[in-house]
């Protein structure tokens, strides 16, 4: 049995048709251009060009503005996110930042009151060791301070105590590496010492509520306030010539047969860091024989010197001593000139 297949065929005419039709458009698209080339801005083809830009120019800006939109949202978005991370670095920066300044005041503090040992240090003379405060006796009859070196840096009981400003108490017990120390207003506390004036020697002793005596000076010894209180270095231990004090109080009721001398010491007993053990001292220091000499190292140890503050003072001092000086001197001059005239005026007559 035999199969017809029927072939479709393209006649010839339609290809020619095809052919026909973008020969034709691409002559009207040649045609066009060179009429909009030739003629001007009011011709037909720029008239039907800004007609059709009016109807599509608000489309065109409707999704220029949606565009915008999503990406300024998008943006929004990341800055929300950035900024939330920048917060959390800033408080972060911040903390870490805050605890610099509190490190760098303590080591400001440090500084400073190691710059008043080294001064005192110097001021004296003597050879010692330098120790850091690591305990405190919360006991109020029993003031005692632990510190970091002991017979290791050749540290014995009995050894004077210096703090930035003057003597804070004396070594009583060591071991190896640390040491125990008794300060001077302790109860149990008793210190030889003298008036630098008067030479009157007595017994400074703590107490109880931290407020240091002077007791055993002689009854008919004059006794005035501001009057410096040195160590005599009797009984061992301190060193004679170290000032622990001034007298700031001296009280006789009357009917009582003595009297109570109120000593304020130089240094300060309360948030004691740093310490100097004197371990030998070569000078009588401010019990010097040379008044001069003793006289400088009252006033060179004192809390405002050791501490930067006297400089104003001794200038303002200085200034009126001048002041004083020329005004004598003016003084001096002008009694001469008076006394030479009348001399004149008597071998005139």
């Amino acid at each position: 049995m035999a199969l017809n297949l029927n072939e479709k065929k393209i006649p010839f005419g339609g290809q020619l048709e095809g052919t026909g039709l973008l020969i034709i458009l691409l002559v009207v698209s040649l045609v066009l251009v060179i009429v909009y080339s030739r003629e001007g801005d009011e011709g037909a083809l720029h008239s039907l060009q800004n007609t059709t830009s009016a109807v599509s120019s608000p489309l065109s800006s409707a999704g220029t503005a949606a565009g915008s939109l999503a990406a300024s949202a998008s943006a929004s978005l990341e800055d929300l996110t950035a900024d939330g991370q920048t917060m959390s670095q800033l408080k972060e920066s911040n903390a870490q930042l805050s605890q610099m300044v509190v490190e760098l005041e303590e080591y400001r503090q440090e500084a400073s009151r190691l710059e008043a040992l080294i001064g005192i240090h110097d001021v004296y003379g003597f050879s010692s060791v330098a120790a850091h405060v690591t305990g405190y006796s919360s006991d109020s009859y029993n003031r005692i301070i632990t510190i970091d070196v002991g017979t290791a840096s050749g540290v014995k009981p009995g050894l004077p105590v210096m703090g930035s400003t003057g003597v804070v108490g004396q070594v009583v017990s060591c071991s190896t590496y640390t040491s125990e120390v008794r300060l001077l207003n302790d109860a149990q506390s008793g210190v030889a010492v003298m008036l630098q004036s008067s030479r009157a020697e007595g017994i400074l002793s703590g107490s109880v509520e931290g407020v240091l005596y002077l007791q055993g000076v002689d009854e008919s010894t004059e006794v005035k306030e501001g009057e410096a209180v040195i160590t005599t270095g009797l009984g061992g231990g301190y060193f004679r010539g170290l000032v622990v004090g001034v007298v700031s109080k001296v009280e006789q009721r009357q009917g009582d047969a003595t009297r109570t001398i109120v000593i304020s010491p130089n240094s300060s007993f309360s948030n004691i860091s740093e310490v100097l053990v004197v371990l030998g001292m070569s000078n009588d220091g401010a019990a010097s024989s040379d008044t001069n000499a003793a006289n400088a190292i009252v006033q060179a140890v004192g809390p405002d010197a050791l501490l930067g503050k006297s400089s104003s003072s001794d200038a303002n001092a200085s200034s009126s001593s001048d002041d004083s000086s020329k005004s004598g001197d003016s003084s001096s001059s002008d009694s001469k000139k008076k006394s030479s005239s009348n001399s004149s005026s008597e071998d005139g007559e």
